[in-house]
């Protein structure tokens, strides 16, 4: 990391529509960290992200992502995904993914629950008559809004015990 900053490299966060397996380099020459170094992260939804992406092109939207990898990716895998700041480019904040929602359930929880019954809809509609009518779909969750600011050295702080070190930014980078 030293070495990088030193000659100007950028390394940065896993990204659900960027990262590779191990570390690669994108397109403006920085370092993309890999998914499977990320800590409990298991091989097999490194590699079903990675084949649905080369598959069916980029991830639209978190939506799209829970949506197209059903069945796959548990709370646990979302979880770290989402401290890692692999959904950054999405434009969402991690803490949006822990905002307790109306129904008194966390966001994070709102999308697991909501992409297996997506999956159980699509398997479903495959043997129905009616398969594939819009207002038979379940809902997306709503996003709940950002709201003040980010407590930083919270956000790093998980990001380096998913991580296993800082990367979008220094705790003493303010100093």
């Amino acid at each position: 990391m030293a070495d990088c900053k030193k000659s100007g490299i950028k390394v940065l966060n896993p990204d659900v529509n960027e990262s590779d397996r191990d570390f690669s380099v994108n397109r403006n020459g920085d370092i993309r960290f890999g998914l499977s170094g990320l800590k409990g992260f298991g091989s097999n939804v490194v590699d079903a992200i990675i084949a649905e992406r080369e598959e069916n092109g980029e991830f639209a939207d978190v939506f799209d992502f829970m949506e197209r990898l059903a069945g796959t990716v548990n709370r646990k895998a979302l979880e770290t995904l989402v401290y890692a700041g692999a959904f950054d480019s999405f434009g969402y904040r991690r803490t949006q993914f822990f905002v307790v929602s109306k129904n008194g359930d966390q966001f994070i929880d709102e999308l697991v629950h909501y992409a297996e019954l997506y999956k159980n809809d699509t398997v479903s509609a495959a043997g129905s008559l009616f398969g594939d009518m819009e207002e038979m779909k379940p809902q997306r969750p709503e996003m709940p809004p950002a709201v003040g600011e980010e407590d930083t050295l919270a956000i790093l702080q998980k990001e380096k015990e998913y991580v296993g070190m800082y990367l979008s930014a220094h705790p003493l980078d303010r100093y």
